[in-house]
């Protein structure tokens, strides 16, 4: 449990460099599988790809994601690689790319006293920060959050806030997220269709000070509930070719069973009305959470913009919903909700203040 006089502000987005609507983008990936299945002889690669379409995440409920992927280059597959490159040339994708986001926030930007680095998608030490910031005359200290997944911003804020507010530091917060690096077209299952048309890439940073600034969400509580039970839900590990994700049917329902109680919890000192920021880990999620909670449209509709315009970008989801909300004329209290490897839920107040 937090309270403290910390908030977020001066959100900065970097769009990755390329975009596509979610229908063109589900052809190229159900494409890729066709590719790697003729290519090992896969005995269904007549009848496969259509029936893999059918769980892919439809452009009704996101209509376009961003990429940064060099896509012919890592996913030209052939007799040696039907999976596309392997994970450490990926990785060299990802460290380029990486530092030129970092570049990009810090031209217009003052070098914090500290910055968290939070991704769940590339690892590399020396990190991108590290390298970008190394020879500069004024260096940060440089915090690593990594592999956490999808919930990651939330631990991540406790962490700034706890440096902004004992150490009286300038935080930032800097997610990098390049999901679109780790497709896998030789896994041919529906669990990997729904992974493979859901996630995006995002990237964004967030400043952590005193609270007595212009527009900015005021850090209330933060709290985390491991579920019983759930290891095998939802993991995120490596393999040669990529990041591994695997997602259980089971999610969806064992979140339902904790989260009435566990939303109890971290409201009980902090009664009212609230705006839901969920991370949209996809819509059954904004769904289940919208029924059970019985909540407006209103309540959820910055978490569906989101999804619908983005996609999922894992750890960087979240602050981009908080960054619409900062970029609308809401002021009050934000419950903000994430769920990633664990099971774990997260859960964070906020109040948003003109």
């Amino acid at each position: 449990m937090i309270n403290s006089n910390i908030s977020l502000h001066s959100f900065k987005s970097i769009a990755p460099q390329f975009s596509g609507h979610q229908s063109d983008l589900v052809d190229w990936i159900v494409g890729r599988h066709s590719e790697s299945m003729k290519l090992t002889a896969h005995p269904e690669k007549d009848r496969l790809p259509s029936i893999l379409k059918r769980f892919s995440v439809s452009d009704k409920q996101i209509t376009q994601r961003f990429f940064e992927t060099d896509r012919e280059k890592i996913y030209h597959l052939t007799q040696s690689t039907p999976s596309g490159l392997g994970i450490g040339d990926r990785h060299k994708f990802y460290a380029s790319r990486a530092l030129e986001v970092v570049q990009e926030i810090y031209t217009s930007e003052l070098t914090p006293d500290h910055l968290i680095h939070v991704t769940c998608t590339g690892y590399l030490s020396p990190s991108a920060p590290q390298i970008y910031f190394q020879n500069k005359e004024r260096t940060p200290e440089i915090t690593h959050a990594y592999h956490m997944g999808c919930y990651a911003s939330l631990p991540a804020v406790r962490m700034a806030q706890a440096f902004a507010d004992s150490r009286k530091q300038k935080v930032d917060v800097v997610h990098t997220e390049m999901c679109s690096l780790h497709l896998n077209p030789s896994d041919h299952t529906p669990e990997q269709m729904v992974v493979q048309t859901l996630f995006a890439d995002g990237h964004i940073k967030y400043s952590v000070g005193p609270k007595n600034l212009g527009r900015r969400l005021e850090v209330i509580s933060i709290k985390e509930k491991l579920i019983p039970d759930s290891t095998e839900d939802m993991t995120w590990s490596p393999s040669a070719v990529s990041m591994q994700m695997s997602l259980s049917k089971e999610v969806p329902e064992k979140i339902r069973g904790h989260l009435t109680e566990f939303i109890r919890e971290l409201t009980v000192h902090h009664p009212g009305e609230y705006l839901f920021a969920i991370h949209p880990g996809g819509p059954k999620i904004i769904d289940l959470i919208q029924s059970q909670l019985e909540l407006t449209d209103e309540q959820v509709a910055f978490s569906r913009k989101v999804l619908k315009e983005r996609g999922n970008m894992s750890s960087a989801t979240l602050p981009h919903v908080w960054k619409e909300i900062l970029e609308s004329d809401y002021s009050g209290k934000v419950l903000s909700l994430a769920f990633g490897p664990g099971l774990t839920i997260f859960g964070g107040i906020f109040e948003a203040h003109k």
